[in-house]
């Protein structure tokens, strides 16, 4: 059996990356046309003719989507002879031999638990356009891998998922690209770059018309750009990640260290920095999911130990909270758990306004001339590149809850220590 296609260099390369049985997840990311989804599709039919009785998922965020994209594209490629029967109605291709390949929407506006995804016994996935998947998708994709057994067999297939994207600011990015570009990448996972130069069977005419796009969807879809954003409405829009973005800042060892908290439910947040000499430093984030101030706490003080510390952050943390044991208000823990006098609290009695605090910390990213970041504050970073404001200019909060807490945190920061930055009426 062939594969109708042929494929080039840089797909060989993920098809050798796969079959070399090193690697559980594998990304193929960047720019449109590269070939991703082919080269992704055409070795799940590989795999499904090598192990007869086998179980493969494609999945894409909706149904309209895979019949309009992933599934002709799957047609073009697969022999017809392989083909036993295709399901339209349950979305599953039986191939000759008893393997089978389903097309599996996520469906998350629907189904936010992914409850769809328990009990699904595969040997592995395809999460195609990974940009448009949740998170949470991924993981339930690595929990259900391999869970297929084929009966008869010694050697089972290796437990797999494959993802195609394009560039974007979402947990491609940080499972995949930056961990690669850092050389920090899971021994387990392989990403390959691609680019629309890639693909020589690319016609030079439609080539040529792409140098009509605008240039924030040529650098993501031509040039597979992942350090470009596109944002409607960026809160900071005034952020310039190359200028401000550094790695290794170091702790100044004789000035304090500024703690500014956000006490939001899921996840509690703080960010830690110092304010010197007309120096901004923002050194290091904390971000927990489904925790306490209590354990917020116990990681400040591993990482940082006995240095001495000055309190800011959301003014709401001073009311007494259900959420904390005894309905004792944040603050109150916060100097019991770090052993903190009252002197070091710099907690404003009302929280600043969002039209003032973005007019200030856009004037201090444009202006001020010695602010920095260090590039481990990862999620803040992405708050400051991605988090938008509603038509009415507060920050928009519903288009993701887990995001913006980081940039509450840090709006608390520079309005306590850098409000005159600006000079308001």
């Amino acid at each position: 059996m062939n594969v109708l296609f042929e494929p080039h260099t840089k797909q060989k390369e993920f098809i050798e990356a796969i079959l070399s049985d090193q690697y559980r997840c594998l990304m193929y990311g960047g720019a449109a046309g590269g070939g991703k989804t082919f080269v992704s599709l055409a070795v799940f039919v590989l795999l499904a003719k090598i192990y007869p009785g086998s179980r493969w998922f494609v999945v894409r965020e909706s149904l309209p989507t895979l019949k309009r994209t992933t599934i002709p594209s799957f047609l073009k490629l697969c022999p017809r002879s392989f083909i036993r029967s295709y399901n339209q109605t349950d979305q599953i291709v039986t191939f000759r031999n008893g393997s089978q390949l389903t097309f599996f929407p996520e469906n998350y506006v629907q189904d936010k638990n992914l409850t769809r995804f328990d009990g699904i016994e595969a040997n592995g996935f395809l999460i195609e356009e990974g940009q448009e998947i949740q998170s949470k998708t991924f993981e339930k994709c690595k929990l259900r891998a391999g869970r297929h057994i084929i009966p008869g067999i010694a050697k089972q297939p290796k437990p797999i998922i494959l993802i195609t994207c394009n560039p974007s600011n979402n947990w491609t990015k940080k499972e995949f690209h930056e961990p690669s570009i850092e050389g920090t990448l899971r021994n387990e996972y392989f990403y390959l770059r691609a680019t629309m130069s890639d693909n020589p069977s690319l016609p030079e005419d439609y080539l040529e018309g792409l140098e009509n796009l605008d240039e924030v969807t040529k650098a993501v879809f031509v040039r597979g750009d992942w350090n470009v954003v596109d944002v409607d409405r960026p809160f900071v829009y005034a952020f310039n990640k190359k200028k401000t973005v550094v790695k290794g800042l170091e702790i100044d060892q004789s000035e304090p260290i500024i703690l500014s908290f956000d006490f939001n439910v899921d996840p509690i947040t703080c960010v830690a920095g110092q304010s010197f000499d007309d120096k901004i430093r923002i050194l290091k984030e904390f971000r927990l999911r489904n925790s306490d101030i209590y354990r917020l706490c116990e990681e400040i003080f591993t990482y940082f130990g006995d240095v001495y510390f000055i309190v800011t952050g959301d003014a709401s943390g001073s009311a007494r909270s259900a959420m904390t044991k005894g309905a004792l208000n944040y603050y109150t823990i916060i100097k019991e758990e770090l052993d903190l006098s009252k002197g070091q609290f710099k907690v404003p009695s009302v929280n600043p306004s969002i039209r003032n605090s973005r007019v200030l910390c856009n004037a201090i990213a444009a202006n001020h001339e010695d602010f920095l970041i260090d590039s481990s504050c990862h999620y803040l970073i992405e708050d400051l590149e991605t988090v938008e404001t509603t038509e009415s200019g507060d920050i928009d909060k519903g288009k993701d809850a887990h995001k913006s807490h980081l940039l509450d945190c840090f709006r608390y920061f520079i309005w306590t220590f850098h409000n005159d930055f600006v000079r308001f009426r």
